[in-house]
């Protein structure tokens, strides 16, 4: 055998190797990590992508979640391969294609834009659906002073949620309304009568980056309850998968393998998605009118092409995000 050949052949193969160690460090439970239906790892997860892309230095780029890298438990970053720190951050989510985090960054940039746009046509409800570490309810308190916020998760979750923010802002705000909710005896629509919501008040709904955990009942439930019982102009944002992607269609959504299998490692499985080209009309069936229902590429346009020109990351295609309003 040809030295110099053989001499490549050993590096490919210990650069495979490390590939391999680090890819089962990524994989494997971490000490800090909670049984599944406790406290969420994609959660956790997707709170340190965008406290790392607010460090971004182009503006455009940029998202103004200021206070994610407060609600990142310090652990993560030991036992994860991500970093805080923007330049090491953003070289493991190059090496690793971890694209997922550039549409994480990507969707903040949009939602926040839409709930600034909801504070400017009178939304006097937000109600986030699924909230894990999200961070909105503190950073828009300025822009919607009269804006009764509301944060529904699992009872976990929220008690987690109420700790983080104790130690990032010293205490737990009052003026937000947390409404632990066990979705296994609870529903949403008592669950938030009971803490005082007003379905006759415009109410700005975000629901980020559930849909795909829970099933096909639970959707449709609670885009007929947003359609029903909130006021004509009330809006919801949520992002989803193609049905594709749940099927297994890697062919059609290569980057969504990994992903897909890490999720359903860690306890949390992909199970919904809609049906491709049938998103307009699965909303619309279910009482609420699109407002927009952006791809990919629309979010590469929109919010990851830096000042210069060239695209800081690439979105995966494993995500869309809709706007619905009620009529």
């Amino acid at each position: 055998m040809h030295p110099k050949l053989h001499q490549n052949d050993s590096k490919r193969i210990r650069f495979g190797l490390m590939a391999l160690i680090l890819c089962l460090v990524l994989i494997t439970p971490a000490a800090w990590a909670v049984e599944s239906g406790m406290l969420s790892i994609t959660a956790e997860g997707v709170t340190a992508a965008r406290a790392i892309f607010a460090q971004h230095p182009d503006p455009k780029v940029r998202n103004d979640d200021y206070l994610a890298m407060k609600l990142v438990a310090p652990e993560y970053w030991h036992y994860s391969l991500m970093k805080p720190d923007y330049k090491t951050g953003v070289l493991v989510t190059k090496t690793f294609r971890f694209d997922t985090n550039y549409y994480v960054n990507a969707r903040t940039k949009h939602m926040d834009a839409l709930l600034k746009q909801a504070a400017d046509d009178g939304a006097t409800q937000v109600v986030n659906l699924g909230v894990g570490y999200d961070s909105r309810a503190y950073r828009f308190r300025d822009a919607m002073p009269r804006a009764r916020f509301f944060e529904i998760d699992l009872p976990a979750m929220i008690q987690e949620k109420k700790r983080r923010l104790k130690l990032a802002l010293g205490k737990v705000p009052d003026d937000v309304v947390y409404v632990p909710i066990d979705f296994n005896t609870q529903n949403i629509p008592d669950e938030l009568n009971k803490a005082g919501y007003d379905p006759g008040k415009k109410t700005f709904f975000i629901w980020e980056g559930v849909t795909y955990y829970i099933s096909g009942e639970a959707v449709d439930s609670t885009l007929r309850f947003i359609a029903t019982q909130s006021a004509p102009g009330s809006s919801v944002v949520f992002d989803y998968m193609p049905l594709g992607v749940i099927k297994g269609d890697f062919e059609t959504y290569p980057d969504a393998r990994r992903l897909s299998f890490w999720v359903a490692y860690r306890g949390e499985p992909f199970i919904f998605g809609i049906p491709e080209g049938q998103s307009a009309a699965y909303v619309s069936t279910r009482g609420l009118k699109v407002l927009s229902d952006l791809k990919p590429k629309d979010l590469e346009e929109r919010y990851l092409t830096r000042s210069d020109g060239t695209l800081d990351g690439p979105c995966t295609s494993a995500f869309r995000i809709m706007h619905a309003a009620v009529p």
